[in-house]
């Protein structure tokens, strides 16, 4: 009997076989891109050579000595670059949102790290670190403070552009003697990058899509969703009407714009909260981001990073974008 019914069922099992083997091979031409590598126990890498002098966004030059053995960042981009160059075994503290899983990419290594979130001056130089990063949005006072107690610190900066968060990546690997590994993660990201541009360049036309969210935030020209945008085929709705930096806009410019697609941040578990507080104006249900599929809905994680967690964003745009139209092609 078994035999029988495996038998008829033949046709069925081996289309099955065929779909499931068309599956695999989709997913393995897309390699998964090790943001955040493990390093084992640290040891400085081969041919690193210091003493090594940087000058960053404050035109402070500051000289590294040695190969940092215990850093602090200030900053959740830094601290996620600094994971990302194998170089998480050696901070010594991180910022206080590293810990928050809504917007941090890389919460469960520093907890599995106790790694101290930094909330004042005092207590980076209590930890007696070789090496502070910080933003250049960083409080003046702060970093003085730090500067006057001997402490190296160094001001990161160009958060709007993709290159500037790899050349970021680029300094901080080679501040910390870590230019290999930042180099293999810079040559994944601009892969990636690349990947997704040649499936973007496949579709004939280029979608108009703009960021908004419930609280009315958009962003214009220079920002980096703007350069996202461009970067998975869409043109920035927001761009073309004006708007540079990010900034409030009313529901009203969404209705006289009429953008084919909304993009939006949201905390996980609240993508369809945020889909549904959008879909309650009338000014985005009426217009064509009402349609089903047309608003995408990405993790802030990934959406409002400024380090290599930018790039799942721009997968979630490009799959938003692209399927949706396949579909709404077809309907």
């Amino acid at each position: 009997m078994l035999s029988s019914r495996l038998k008829n069922r033949g046709p069925e099992l081996i289309t099955a076989a065929l779909l499931i083997a068309a599956v695999l091979a989709i997913e393995l031409r897309r390699e998964a891109i090790r943001l955040s590598p493990q390093a084992l126990e640290w040891t400085p890498a081969k041919g690193t050579s210091y003493p090594r002098i940087v000058r960053d966004s404050s035109d402070t030059t500051i000289t590294i000595v040695a190969a940092p053995r215990r850093i602090v960042s200030e900053t959740l981009g830094s601290d996620e670059v600094l994971f990302g160059v194998c170089a998480g075994d050696r901070l010594a503290g991180v910022s206080s949102v590293a810990l928050d899983e809504r917007y941090s990419n890389i919460a469960d290594q520093v907890r599995n790290r106790s790694l101290p979130a930094i909330e004042d001056a005092e207590q980076v130089v209590e930890l007696r670190p070789d090496l502070v990063f910080v933003a250049s949005y960083s409080q003046a006072e702060k970093v003085e403070l730090l500067r006057s107690a001997g402490v190296a610190v160094f001001r990161l900066n160009d958060f709007d552009h993709i290159s500037g968060i790899i050349g970021n990546i680029r300094t901080v690997g080679y501040m910390v003697g870590e230019d290999q590994c930042a180099a293999n993660l810079v040559s994944r990201i601009e892969k990636r990058l690349s990947e997704i541009a040649s499936e973007a360049d496949r579709h004939s036309s280029r979608p108009r899509a703009m960021l908004y969210d419930p609280s009315g935030y958009t962003a214009g020209a220079n920002t980096l969703i703007d350069e996202m945008l461009h970067r998975v085929g869409a043109r920035n709705v927001a761009a073309e009407h004006g708007i540079r930096g990010s900034t409030r806009i009313s529901s009203e410019a969404i209705a006289l714009w009429q953008p084919d697609f909304i993009i939006a941040g949201a905390a996980h578990g609240e993508f369809d909260q945020v889909r549904q507080a959008l879909l309650s104006d009338p000014a985005i249900a009426r217009g064509p981001a009402g349609r089903p599929g047309r608003i995408i809905v990405i993790d802030d994680r990934f959406l409002l990073c400024v380090s290599q967690y930018m790039v799942p964003a721009m997968e979630a745009m490009a799959e938003g974008l692209y399927d949706s139209a396949i579909t709404n092609a077809k309907s």
